[in-house]
């Protein structure tokens, strides 16, 4: 398999120094990589972090001893 060196860290198929995209599609007028996903597009603003924190703070988890109680004889 051919490995394309790529000098975007930043971008979500960067992989140690190597584009890890199953397809590159080039930009022949700017020799530039139209493949590349910047990772700060995909990354959560912490507004919806905050958010799921606090869904998974009001979420019951039940009692721990159900969980963590002493085991049962077979």
């Amino acid at each position: 398999m051919t490995r394309v060196i790529c000098p975007q860290d930043t971008c979500v198929f960067w992989d140690e120094g190597y584009c890890g995209a199953d397809e590159i599609t080039l930009d022949p007028d700017h020799l530039s990589c139209i493949s590349m996903e910047d990772i700060q597009d995909l990354m959560l603003d912490s507004e919806d972090i905050d958010e799921w924190e606090e869904e998974l703070e009001d979420e019951e988890w039940g009692d721990e001893d159900d969980y963590f109680g002493e085991d049962e004889e077979w």
